[in-house]
This record gives structure tokens, C-alpha cells and sequence, in this order.
């Protein structure tokens, strides 16, 4: 077998520089595009609750100050049900007069929190107090005021 020295390159390349430059610019969009869905879905969870204590009713008066959430096996979260009023009074979606169907809404809810994961977690986790593990998951208060102040942008 005779041993010889390519022609030419096999194919074309852009330069180094495009690149990197291109390499660096999809990670940069790629970070704040999880920063922004983190942020997103923060203001979703405090919406959710919200509806959930209002049936929808975007103007009517509620008293939601934290949510539960617990972690599943797949590092996203999902509420239980458990909330806390302003004065710290702990409630349930379920016990809560006026709230038909709440386990519609957690359900609903959890179609959003589940972005709320591994990959959001700089953004979640300064909204959020650990409390005592639930039925073996890590658990957390998840302070509504807080995510909905976030930016949607």
C-alpha cells in the first residue's frame, strides 16, 4: 500500500474564529433562553394559583403568599395542594371554600412546574424555602410574590 499526501482538504470548514464565535453565541442563547423559561414559569406557578383560588377570575381577591412544591424523580416540581395565606395561615386547595375541582388545577398547574427542573434551577431556587421532605421527596415553599415579580422578558 503506497502512502501518499492529500490533494486538498477533504471538505471546507468556516475560519476558527467563526467558529468559536458561533460555538459561544449558541450557548450565550441557549443559557438565556433557560433563564427566561425559568422566569416564565415561575410567573406561570403564581398565575396557576391564582386561578386556582379564584376560579379564573383575574381581578377577584385571593390570599396565596407560598405554594408547596416537591421535587420528583426527574429534579422537576410539582405541587401538592398545600398553600400558605399572608398571615401564614396553611391551607389546601381542597379545603378551601369556593375551590371546585382543585385537583383539575394542581393537575394543570403541574403541566407548567414541570419546567421548574435541574436546568431552571438558578432561577427557581432563590423563590424557594426547603422544608421537611414529602412522602420522601425534598420539598419547598415556593414564595409567590417573589415569582411573580419576575421579568417575562
Amino acid at each position: 500500500m503506497t502512502n501518499h499526501a492529500p490533494q486538498a482538504p477533504a471538505y471546507q470548514l468556516p475560519t476558527g474564529r467563526q467558529i468559536s464565535t458561533a460555538a459561544h453565541d449558541s450557548l450565550a442563547a441557549r443559557d438565556a433562553a433557560i433563564d427566561r423559561l425559568g422566569r416564565v414559569m415561575a410567573v406561570v406557578t403564581a398565575a396557576a394559583v391564582r386561578d386556582i383560588l379564584t376560579d379564573c377570575d383575574h381581578d377577584a381577591g385571593f390570599d396565596a403568599a407560598h405554594v408547596e412544591l416537591t421535587e420528583g424523580a426527574s429534579g422537576s416540581l410539582f405541587p401538592t395542594g398545600r398553600y400558605w395565606t399572608t398571615s401564614g395561615q396553611e391551607l389546601t386547595f381542597a379545603s378551601t371554600p369556593g375551590v371546585e375541582r382543585p385537583e383539575d388545577g394542581i393537575y394543570q398547574m403541574s403541566e407548567w412546574t414541570t419546567y421548574l427542573d435541574d436546568s431552571t434551577r438558578d432561577v427557581w431556587w432563590p423563590l424557594v424555602e426547603e422544608l421537611a421532605d414529602n412522602k420522601g421527596r425534598p420539598a419547598y415553599r415556593f414564595d409567590l410574590a417573589k415569582a411573580a415579580g419576575l421579568s417575562l422578558d
